[in-house]
């Protein structure tokens, strides 16, 4: 008998993997006069949740491996059309309607798979088909026209940029990629240069969400979802120049064959910015595995981004006369890498078993005129879950999370100016419950128990700082949201929660207090959803109420009397509004959606006293770089081979502070201003496309944060081909 080969032994575990995996259904998905849909979400779902998803092709087909006796159906959601569940065996021609919303089989805000349309948390999706279509490369320029965002670069692209969420502080928002927390110690994060290409879509929610994600989820949670291998095999170029000799080359792909799938993308973005000193280069590589195997699916990714920019200072606005030229010297430079994995697995048609593993590391190098520094952020992170299908109309999810984070810094030293490594770990047990009543009223209800550790800290009489021995902290917080649809187009939403950050590095380094608290936060908000005109048209209004508590702040002067230490738990504020959403599809080639927010946020007095405030604020002043009012517009026109987007969004004047020393040098208003853009796709043979955008088209003159112009008239233009579009 011959031997037999290594190869032929693969073929025959392939083989067995594919028998595992279950039977492939393929179908196509159209809307009502017949054209296909691209870009549709197919997912297939049992009573647990979402078994295996894909998305459909430029033909509007999909092709789907869903394993044998699962009791799966489909559900269809395609941005600006109805969503669609129907048994698996009937999809082999699915039809939607035109609608405008934006619908998702899975969202950020619960431990369970929830679909947007029932959540009762205030949810918004960035779509696949949105970042394709919109051709900007970074995501923060697509966060700038969701309902209750506002965003503080400072001045070119590429340059740190701050998100604020209904009022809370930029570091009040949890930032996960596909699950794995990307924040630094502290919750701070920088949106500049996180590119858009290896991404399926981005998720936000808006309100605290520490009953599911524990610390850092404070003020909302922003969710970044990448691409998924797809059953097709497709390969995607894109290369495109414009304004200050900006640059972005990206190339990508994904297939998968017997159930296991490969996906992999790499992108280079880099300008010389508007002013000496203001460069940017960045280079993202993201790499993911998944398999298939009946009821198991295991998905594992790594992503890694590196970035440098310059750093020229204040080069706008100088209202006490203190800027001296730009600063040539210093520079940024940031790598960053995060990796997860995940497993999953249906034990039976009532319980679900899920396991989540990641690690984050990101270095930072900075070069000033003072001299160099560095600061570097380590986080590892697991979570078990089980999942139980109690009844058709109760799910409950149990879980346990625990994390390491260790941030180290030049300016964080011990009594020997030695740096050392600050640590905390935490740990979450929860528990979310979720009943659905005749498909009208569905409810989550949950809570999660934080505990949170710091170990011995060495003292540093520098810093003023005593040997602080271990401490621990234990928080609960609890959340309630709720869906209703009142009758077909009518639907109603509320939720209430709380939110919790634990200090950051420095806040722990430069304070002689041993027991620090979280900072916290407490929310309520509710909404009304009305669908008018054969569903063509939606209007959705919520009102919202953030109270936050146990603020940090620094003591001293008249505010020692408050607390005997340098910092303490003391300032409070709050910040309620409404949000006014507008969505309008009257026809399959034309859409509308726009949003208004009116916010009013408050500085309140520091515990202790009756009209104390932080040092150089006021009682009753708003908080800084919170406008009052904010909004933005997106008109989609696709015709054809055509497709166009006109963008504008606007904000009203906001408080901020002296560019060059911050609040201790003053305080001053810094004007509203309008952004209008135009972007244009065409479509040429074998899969190319060209396209134009134009940002900023009325070459108006604003700065996003006082003293830092944002950049004037500017436009980029390329093209892209993609394989699928090609065949």
């Amino acid at each position: 008998m011959m031997p037999r080969s290594p190869f032929h032994f693969l073929i025959c575990i392939l083989a067995a993997a594919s028998l595992l995996a279950g039977e492939t259904f393929q179908g196509k998905i159209v809307d009502i006069s017949g054209a296909p849909i691209a870009g549709a979400q197919v997912a297939a779902v049992n009573r647990l949740g979402v078994i295996a998803q894909t998305a459909s092709n430029a033909g509007g087909e999909f092709h789907l491996s869903v394993p044998v006796s699962s009791g799966a159906s489909l559900r269809i959601t395609a941005p600006g059309f109805e969503t669609k569940t129907m048994p698996v065996a009937e999809s082999k021609l699915v039809v939607l309607a035109i609608a405008p919303q934006t619908d998702s089989v899975q969202v950020v805000g619960s431990a369970i798979d929830v679909p947007l349309r029932e959540q009762g948390s205030s949810v918004s999706v960035i779509t696949r088909e949105e970042i394709e279509q919109r051709n900007e490369p970074r995501s923060i320029d697509l966060l700038r026209y969701l309902p209750g965002m506002s965003v503080a670069q400072i001045g070119a692209r590429g340059s740190l940029a701050s998100l604020f969420i209904r009022g809370g502080d930029s570091n009040f928002n949890l930032v996960e990629i596909d699950g794995v927390t990307v924040n630094a110690f502290g919750g701070w994060f920088d949106f500049a240069n996180l590119p858009v290409g290896f991404l399926d879509r981005i998720e936000v929610v808006r309100g605290p969400q520490s009953a599911v994600y524990g610390a850092y989820a404070n003020g909302g949670v922003v969710n970044l979802v990448t691409r998924s291998p797809e059953e097709k095999a497709d390969f995607e170029l894109l290369a495109e120049g414009g304004s200050y000799a900006e640059r972005r080359f990206s190339a990508g792909g994904s297939g998968v064959l017997h159930g296991f799938g490969i996906s992999a993308f790499a992108s280079q973005i880099d300008d010389n910015g508007p002013v000496a000193n203001s460069d940017d280069y960045d280079k993202d590589v993201f790499l993911a595995l998944t398999g298939n195997m009946g009821r198991q699916h295991v998905a594992a990714n790594g992503h890694f981004n590196a970035s440098e920019v310059g750093v020229p200072g204040a080069y706008g606005s100088n209202p006490v006369g203190l800027f001296t030229g730009p600063d040539l010297i210093s520079r940024s430079k940031t790598n960053a890498s995060n990796y997860g994995g995940h497993y999953q697995v249906d034990i039976s048609s009532r319980v679900r078993q899920e396991v989540f593993a990641g690690f984050f590391l990101s270095n930072n190098f900075f070069q000033s005129p003072f001299g160099p520094s560095y600061n570097k952020d380590l986080r590892g992170q697991a979570e078990a879950r089980t999942v139980v299908s109690v009844s058709s109309h109760y799910l409950t999810a149990v879980g346990y999370a625990a994390s390491r984070e260790e941030v180290k810094n030049t300016f964080i030293t011990d009594s020997s100016t030695r740096s050392f490594p600050l640590r905390r770990d935490q740990h979450g047990i929860y528990w979310e419950n979720r009943f659905e009543f005749g498909g009208r009223l569905f409810a989550n209800l949950g809570a999660r128990a934080e505990i949170i550790r710091t170990p011995r800290i060495p003292a540093d009489s520098f810093a003023g700082r005593p040997e602080f021995q271990q401490d621990t902290i234990v928080k609960v917080n609890p959340k309630i949201a709720v869906a209703y649809e009142l009758r077909p187009g009518t639907r109603l939403h509320s939720s209430a929660a709380t939110g919790i950050r634990p200090p950051a590095g420095f806040e722990i380094a430069f304070t002689d207090n041993p027991r620090l608290k979280p900072e916290r936060t407490a929310s309520f908000d509710v909404g009304l959803e009305q669908r008018l005109f054969r569903q063509l048209v939606s209007l959705e209004a919520t009102y919202f109420y953030n109270r936050y508590y146990d603020l940090i702040v620094s003591l001293g002067g008249s505010l020692s009397r408050l607390s005997s230490y340098h910092s303490d738990n003391l300032s409070n504020s709050r910040a309620q509004g409404a949000e006014f959403i507008a969505r309008i599809r009257p026809l399959r080639w034309i859409s509308v959606a726009g949003s208004y927010t009116y916010l009013a946020s408050e500085i309140l007095s520091l515990s202790g006293s009756s009209g104390l405030a932080p040092a150089f604020f006021k009682v009753g002043q708003p908080l800084i770089r919170r406008p009052r009012h904010s909004g933005s517009l997106v008109a989609t026109v696709i015709r054809s081979r055509f497709s166009a987007n006109f963008t504008g969004y606007f904000r009203g004047s906001v408080l901020d502070v002296e560019p060059n020393f911050g609040a201790s040098a003053g305080l001053f208003e810094n004007p509203g201003y309008a952004n209008l853009g135009i972007n244009v796709n065409y479509n040429l043979a074998h899969g190319f496309t060209l396209y134009g955008n134009v940002r900023n088209a009325l070459n108006r003159h604003y700065e996003e944060v006082f003293g830092f112009p944002s950049p004037l008239l500017n436009f980029v233009s390329g093209v892209k081909w993609d394989f699928s579009r090609a065949k």
